[in-house]
């Protein structure tokens, strides 16, 4: 058991964590951010686009690439696949091109295909969150990853960080049937990894992780070392750390 201490908060007794993946231990602005200049010059290509449609494409889709961040809110990290696909088909409709989510979905899974090869040199730690899942994996906590990513690319971006023998299981969206909000795709883990509801911890960074806690029953620690501010975070909850740093356990 652990006791979690935060800004004057305290989550106490506490056997099992769920983390999400992107934005709370994965820098998703060097890892999506490449990913979404892939999917946007796959776009181009593909649609006969001109090619100076590219930064404003990228903004379209929440990516800057001249900062090469995130745009706070952006599609990009925040929505699932399958929203932002459905994102891009209507904003399609904005230079004229007519197309499909079927369409727009296998350009994506042909960049996927390709960017797998050197998916490894845009993989990076979030500051302080490696020692803080070893930390928690010393303390013999039972650890899950609960992502709105496919569950074989999570195996492999946490064989490429070294910590997949930190985690006693992965709950991917191909896993669900329903998405994260839902609080499904908790209760999966939990029966995965034997835990129990109140002894059970979901840390992430977004308010998809907020609403899954709370649908699943569970207490939760949201970071905001994602795409969504602080300041919009806690219209939601008390329970917002600017990152894992100020988490002692």
């Amino acid at each position: 058991m652990a006791n979690f201490h935060f800004n004057d908060c305290d989550i106490n007794n506490i056997n099992a964590v769920l983390f999400d993946k992107d934005g709370t231990f994965l820098d998703d602005n060097i890892y999506w951010g490449k990913l979404a200049e892939c999917r946007i010059y796959k776009i181009i290509e593909y649609f006969n686009l001109d090619k100076n449609l590219f930064e404003e494409l990228c903004f379209t889709i929440g990516y800057n690439p001249k900062t090469e961040k995130l745009i706070k809110n952006g599609a990009i990290g925040v929505l699932s696949r399958n929203e932002v696909i459905d994102f891009m088909v209507n904003e399609l409709v904005k230079y004229s091109v007519s197309t499909d989510f079927e369409t727009v979905s296998d350009l994506f899974n042909i960049v996927h295909s390709e960017f797998l090869n050197n998916m490894d040199k845009y993989i990076r730690f979030i500051p302080y969150s490696e020692n803080f899942i070893r930390n928690l994996k010393n303390m013999s906590l039972k650890l899950a990853v609960v992502t709105s990513d496919t569950h074989k690319h999570t195996e492999e971006t946490l064989k490429i960080l070294g910590i997949d023998d930190c985690f006693d299981c992965i709950v991917g969206k191909d896993d669900c049937k329903k998405d994260k909000k839902s609080g499904e795709p908790a209760i999966i883990a939990l029966d995965k990894i034997k835990a129990k509801k109140n002894e059970t911890l979901v840390i992430g960074d977004a308010l998809m992780d907020y609403f899954m806690a709370e649908n699943a029953g569970l207490r939760h620690i949201i970071v905001s070392t994602g795409q969504t501010d602080k300041e919009d975070l806690i219209k939601y909850t008390k329970y917002v750390v600017n990152n894992l740093s100020e988490v002692f356990v």
